[in-house]
C-alpha cells in the first residue's frame, strides 16, 4: 500500500468535535460507535419495511401522509448522516469515492431526484440495506474478497454473454416453429445455461435437445469455476486476519512463520500476552 494512502486513513485528527464525530460514526470497535451505528442499521431495517408496507394498497390508502412524512424524515437523517461522514472522515474525497460513500449518497438520490414515491423509487429505497455491509462483519469480508475476482468475474460473464447470443441465435435457426425470435432463444439459452428449467420453451426436435444438453454442462463448468474462484477468495479473507509486526501483512492464524519476512508469528502472540497481562494487573 503507498505510503500516502496509509497516512490519510491513520493520522490523528486534531479538531475535537470531527475526532469525536469520527469515533461515533466510523469506529466499530468503540463502544460509542457501535451504539451509533447499531442505531442506523436498525432505522435502516424499519425504513425498508415501511416501505414495504407502503406498497401493499391497503395499508397505503390508510397511511399514505404518514409513509410520506417517515420517508421524509428518514431522508432528512441521512442526509445529515453523509454531511457529518464527510465532515468527520479524514480524507473526504477518499470517503466519497469508495464504496460506502457511494452507497451512502445512493440511498439518498432517490427521493432527492425524484421526489415522488411511486414503485420504481420504492424499490430504489431497498438498495438502502447495502449500508449494512458496513456493519456486518461477513458481508464485508464477502464484498472485500470480490475485489480481487473482479478480472475473473468479468472474463466469465462476457464469455456468458457470447455463448447465450450464439446459442440463442442457434436454437432460432433450429426451431424456429417453436421460438419466436432470436430473443427469445437467448432467454431460453440463458435459463438453461443455468439449469434453471422454467419450462416456457422446450426444445422438441433432436438438434435443439443436443444444444440444450451442451448449454447445460458449459453453464456447470462456468458456474462451478466461478463459484470456486469466489469460494478460495473468501476462504482467503477469513484465514488472513492476523498482521504480521515485522511487514505489517495479512498472515493465516496457523502460520509459525510470516511466509514475506520470515518474522517468528508465536513470539509475537507471546509478547501480545505479556503486554495485555501486564495492562491487567496495572489496572488492578
Amino acid at each position: 500500500m503507498p505510503k500516502d494512502d496509509q497516512d490519510w486513513r491513520t493520522k490523528p485528527i486534531s479538531n475535537s468535535i470531527r475526532a469525536r464525530l469520527n469515533q461515533c460514526l466510523f469506529d466499530l470497535s468503540s463502544p460509542i460507535g457501535r451504539k451509533v451505528n447499531q442505531t442506523l442499521m436498525l432505522i435502516i431495517l424499519i425504513s425498508v419495511l415501511v416501505g414495504m408496507l407502503a406498497s401493499v394498497g391497503s395499508f397505503d390508502n390508510h397511511w399514505k401522509t404518514l409513509f410520506h412524512a417517515f420517508e421524509y424524515g428518514v431522508t432528512i437523517l441521512f442526509i445529515i448522516e453523509y454531511v457529518l461522514r464527510l465532515y468527520s472522515a479524514r480524507n473526504a474525497f477518499s470517503y466519497a469515492f469508495s464504496f460506502y460513500g457511494i452507497v451512502d449518497l445512493a440511498t439518498l438520490l432517490p427521493l432527492l431526484i425524484f421526489g415522488d414515491t411511486n414503485t420504481v423509487i420504492r424499490l430504489l429505497r431497498v438498495f438502502r440495506l447495502l449500508k449494512l455491509i458496513r456493519y456486518l462483519r461477513a458481508l464485508h469480508l464477502f464484498v472485500s474478497s470480490l475485489r480481487d475476482v473482479f478480472e475473473i468475474m468479468a472474463v466469465v460473464i462476457a464469455g456468458i454473454i457470447i455463448i447465450v447470443m450464439i446459442s440463442g441465435n442457434l436454437i432460432y435457426f433450429l426451431e424456429p416453429h417453436n421460438i419466436a425470435n432470436a430473443f427469445e432463444g437467448c432467454w431460453w439459452s440463458l435459463v438453461t445455461m443455468t439449469t434453471v428449467g422454467y419450462g416456457d420453451i422446450v426444445p422438441h426436435s433432436a438438434s435443439g435437445r443436443a444444444l440444450a444438453s451442451v448449454l447445460i454442462l458449459i453453464g456447470l463448468t462456468m458456474f462451478a469455476m466461478l463459484t470456486g474462484t469466489i469460494s478460495v477468495k473468501v476462504n482467503h479473507a477469513l484465514s488472513y486476519q492476523r498482521e504480521c509486526s515485522a511487514c505489517q501483512r495479512k498472515v493465516a492464524q496457523e502460520f509459525i512463520y510470516c511466509p514475506f519476512c520470515g518474522a517468528t508469528q508465536h513470539q509475537q502472540e507471546q509478547d501480545d500476552h505479556v503486554s495485555q497481562t501486564d495492562r491487567h494487573d496495572s489496572r488492578q
